[in-house]
This record gives structure tokens, C-alpha cells and sequence, in this order.
């Protein structure tokens, strides 16, 4: 889905804007790959898995307790620290790891499993903080360079590779089999197409309820939207973006995530990631979406539904330039 808008131009600050963006992603990339280290040493080694709960542990208890004395204080931000600290704390529980497994294909004994849960969770506790704030707290929605799209669609491509264990325990073979990236078939080409349709329509349904319950926030969005579309008027140049945008989206969510954690959790961790919606019914809408590109990654391969959202995003911004 689309997550900001595209401006063709090149200054300094822009420069040096890409050039922090690319020192971020490369830290964040490593972190990944030392929490991916870690957890796969856990599986044999005992020492490994303690400090795996003392990282998750300490946090996670120091955060509850913070978010508790905050929330009853009447401080909003307790309802940002409580979720943290809960989303760190309750994947070290191992009963509520086998009451996930018993309805996703996590393996409750796994410590990459575990972990992958407490990210996922965390990052989810943010996104629904950074929804239900809109545009009073944070900055939802921005002009963004060319650049600065391309780093954010390799950086979820990187994710999603090292968060397979690339390098680790599977080749790049293995991990692209593991993604389900495949070389696209006739039948991923028409399945993605025709996937279009229900897409637009899980998402009108959306935006049709965000219209009606909340016709201030709806009208709050459309701007958001004419933002989101007026950094560049190469409409070729947005085509183009917006698809490889859907490109990433996939190899992290449907390809690397769902076969661990599910269609559900996935799809609602995905949708989640779209805050310039704000808290409106425009993310149940994609929530839906989500579903469907996880149906079709099961029982298919991701490739087409990296077809299927790119192709979405696509004409996306056609209708929007017409």
C-alpha cells in the first residue's frame, strides 16, 4: 500500500537525509542479524535462551511496571508503556506460545519464535499507538524522496531475508524457497490480476464505513491522501515505486511472517504499519486485504500476491492521476 508520496528533486539535506537513512537501515540490519544469532544458539545452547529472557525479561517487567504507575496517574503515556512492556513480557510465557500455536504454525518451543512474537507484538503496540494519536502526535504522513522509498523497499527485503535465517542455518536458495518467491507462472500472473478486483472492494468497504461513522476523519484522509500523491508529477515515476512498495510488503509479511505466525496476526501487523490512515475503518479495510493476500500466499506462493498488491498500488495511482 502506499505509504507517502515521491519528490524528484535532489539537495543536500536530501543527501543527507538518504545517507542517515541508509546508516539506519544498515544498523537495524545488523541488530536483526545478532537477535536472529542469538535466538538460533538458543536452540542448543542453554546460556543462550537465558539471556534471551533476561533481553525480553528486564524490559518488559521494568515497562509493565512503568505503564501501571503512569495509567493510574491518568498519564496517557501508560497506555503506550503497559502494551510495551506487556508485548515483551508475555512471549517468555510459554503457555500463552502454546495458546498462539494451537491456531498459527508458531512452534511454542522455538527461541526464534519467541522472539520474532515480542517484535511483532511491540511493534504492533506502537503502530496502533502512533494510529490512535492521528496527526496530534506524530507526523502520519510526509513527501519522501525516490531514494528514500527504494532504502525502505530494501530494507524489508533485507528483513525479511536475514529474518529467515540467511547466512545462518538456510543458503539464499533455501531462504527464497522459504519467502516462496518463485518465478512467476501464468497462473501467479492471472491469480494477481483477478485479485484486484476483491482487493478494491474489501478496501471500498473500508472506506464506505469511514465515510459514514467518521465523516470528519474521512474528510481528514482525503487530504491525507491528495498529500501522499502530489510529491511528483511523473505518474510513470509513482507507478513504479508504489509496485516495488507492494514488492517488499510481501516478501516481509506474507513471505517471511505469515508461514510463523499466521494469516491473521500478519495481516492485522500489516495493516497496522499504515498509520497515516489514523484510526479509522479505512484500516479494517486493509486488515481485509491482508487476508486475501495471505489466502493466496498459502495456498499459492507469495509471488502472486506480490503481484496482486503491486498490481493494487498500481492502480492506485492511475485512478488518482485520472
Amino acid at each position: 500500500m502506499m505509504r507517502g508520496s515521491f519528490v524528484v528533486g535532489w539537495d543536500s539535506a536530501q543527501f543527507m537525509d538518504t545517507i542517515l537513512e541508509v546508516v539506519m537501515l544498515v544498523v537495524v540490519l545488523a541488530a536483526v542479524y545478532g537477535l536472529m544469532a542469538w535466538a538460533h544458539k538458543a536452540s542448543t545452547d542453554r546460556s543462550a535462551i537465558v539471556g534471551l529472557y533476561l533481553l525480553y525479561g528486564i524490559p518488559g517487567i521494568l515497562l509493565t511496571v512503568a505503564g501501571l504507575a503512569l495509567a493510574v496517574n491518568g498519564r496517557d503515556e501508560g497506555w503506550l508503556v503497559l502494551p510495551l512492556g506487556l508485548a515483551f513480557t508475555l512471549p517468555l510465557v510459554r503457555p500463552v506460545r502454546q495458546l498462539l500455536a494451537a491456531v498459527t504454525p508458531m512452534d511454542a518451543s522455538s527461541p526464534i519464535d519467541m522472539m520474532g512474537l515480542g517484535v511483532i507484538l511491540s511493534l504492533m503496540t506502537y503502530f496502533t499507538y502512533l494510529l490512535s494519536a492521528g496527526g496530534d502526535d506524530a507526523e502520519v504522513t510526509s513527501a519522501v524522496t525516490i531514494a528514500t522509498q527504494l532504502i525502505n523497499v530494501l530494507f524489508f527485503v533485507f528483513v525479511a531475508f536475514v529474518a529467515v535465517g540467511t547466512g545462518l542455518y538456510r543458503s539464499l536458495g533455501e531462504a527464497r524457497k522459504r519467502l516462496g518467491i518463485t518465478v512467476p507462472r501464468w497462473s501467479d500472473l492471472l491469480v494477481g490480476a483477478v485479485a484486484v478486483l476483491p482487493a478494491f472492494a474489501l478496501s471500498l468497504v473500508g472506506s464506505l464505513l469511514t465515510l459514514y461513522f467518521q465523516p470528519d476523519l474521512f474528510e481528514d484522509l482525503g487530504d491525507t491522501i491528495e498529500e501522499m500523491s502530489s510529491g511528483s508529477q511523473l505518474v510513470w515515476i509513482n507507478l513504479i515505486l508504489f509496485a516495488s512498495a507492494g514488492v517488499g510488503e510481501e516478501i516481509l509479511f506474507r513471505g517471511a511472517i505469515q508461514p510463523r505466525f499466521g494469516i491473521v496476526l500478519t495481516a492485522a501487523f500489516w495493516a497496522l504499519v499504515h498509520t497515516q490512515y489514523q484510526f479509522s475503518f479505512v484500516v479494517l479495510g486493509l486488515f481485509m486485504v491482508g487476508l486475501l493476500f495471505g489466502l493466496i500466499r498459502k495456498y499459492m506462493s507469495t509471488t502472486p500476491a506480490i503481484i496482486a498488491h503491486a498490481l493494487y498500488n498500481a492502480a492506485v495511482v492511475i485512478i488518482q492521476a485520472t
